[in-house]
């Protein structure tokens, strides 16, 4: 199974790398739309920035070695691997908090049609409670039955939606994608979270490539970096090192690199991780699309999480569908209350009350 994945890039980003053009500055086969190729600069402005060794495809076997304090034969021992995951963290990209309980209710509370239904229902309450029976608790019916249904829509759409994440959250560790790597001189299986900078990480066919890797040892590797540039065209590696000719722009996917997210479709080999978590290609990438480095996460109603890049294509349908429905409610409404006062129709129980308060109940 794969930790990252196409799944694990945001969509936006998928699309934008879906088609190419034979020339760009960005390199040899550089994507076609303007957001792709502001995605590529940022991923080389990044590199600089990122923590860890520049340029890792110009460096020898010897000194990846000496700068990650590893050994390609026998590779990290566990100690270091615990020192270094304490130090830079999980090998995963970033999540935004999980909305609790009382949040996920809010949240229902904040929908168009849920807003009007409960500004019908301060409407019915507000106008009985002014008119001749407002000593009549029977006269309040049509407010407390909306207050009740929306409520209880909220309370079982909120509950399910948590109930919803839970049950991911459970497969998800299920299914928690692993990989082989060099420990202590033996090849063992470790979680994907779990691997560091400094690894010397087995690669086959099949496998996800888990972390930004700089080649050692490649026989027919071949990769699939659409996840990554939306090529679809799987992409043969090596382990030798291409010197940069002078003025040849730099490539977005050196030869001897592999990056987080690619799947190996051909071959065998040995990789030295170089960045893990959100310091790899794909992590900048998410950075990108989520927005700038140190942004604060998107909000709606001023406080509460926004939600809605998260919504299924069914939901997102259904939500316009409501709007549209509350839209022509409201205009049927006014209609039926101009319509009413110029009419100047009154209740047949208290004709002594002004049009206009009889056709506010009405059109609620």
């Amino acid at each position: 199974s794969s930790h990252f994945g196409t799944s694990a890039l945001p969509k936006q980003a998928q699309r934008a790398g879906a088609q190419r053009r034979p020339d760009c500055a960005c390199g040899p086969r550089p994507w076609r739309d303007g957001r792709s190729c502001n995605i590529a600069l940022v991923l080389f402005r990044f590199r600089s920035m990122s923590p860890g060794l520049e340029e890792p495809d110009q460096k020898t076997a010897e000194e990846l070695e000496a700068h990650f304090g590893t050994s390609l034969d026998r590779g990290l021992s566990s100690q270091q691997a615990a020192q270094i995951l304490a130090r830079d963290g999980p090998n995963e990209l970033e999540k935004p908090p999980k909305p609790t309980l009382l949040m996920l209710f809010i949240l229902q509370l904040t929908g168009f049609v849920i807003i009007l239904l409960l500004v019908a229902a301060v409407a019915s309450i507000t106008v009985n409670a002014t008119g001749p029976a407002k000593n009549d608790i029977l006269s309040y019916t049509t407010g407390k039955a909306i207050f009740v249904i929306v409520i209880l829509n909220a309370g079982i759409a909120a509950w399910t939606e948590h109930k919803a994440g839970d049950a991911l959250e459970a497969l998800s560790k299920m299914t928690q994608a692993s990989i082989f790597v060099l420990r202590d001189g033996h090849e063992v299986k470790v979680d994907v979270p779990e691997v560091v900078r400094g690894d010397v990480v087995v690669l086959g066919t099949g496998d996800v490539v888990p972390a930004d890797m700089r080649l050692v040892e490649a026989d027919d590797v071949k990769v699939s970096e659409m996840a990554l540039t939306g090529e679809p065209d799987d992409v043969a590696k090596t382990a030798k090192i291409k010197t940069k000719k002078p003025g040849e722009p730099e490539k977005l996917t050196p030869e001897n690199m592999v990056f987080s997210g690619c799947s190996v479709t051909n071959g065998k080999g040995r990789g030295v991780v170089c960045q893990t978590g959100m310091h790899t290609r794909i992590g900048r990438i998410a950075q990108l699309i989520a927005g700038d480095e140190g942004s604060k996460p998107k909000t709606k109603c001023g406080c509460l999480p926004d939600t809605s890049a998260n919504a299924t294509p069914l939901q997102q349908n259904l939500e316009k569908l409501g709007g549209k429905i509350g839209v022509i409610a409201i205009v049927v409404c006014i209609i039926i209350f101009i319509i009413g006062v110029l009419l100047d129709r009154t209740d047949p129980a208290n004709p002594g009350s002004p049009a206009w308060l009889y056709m506010i109940l009405i059109s609620v």
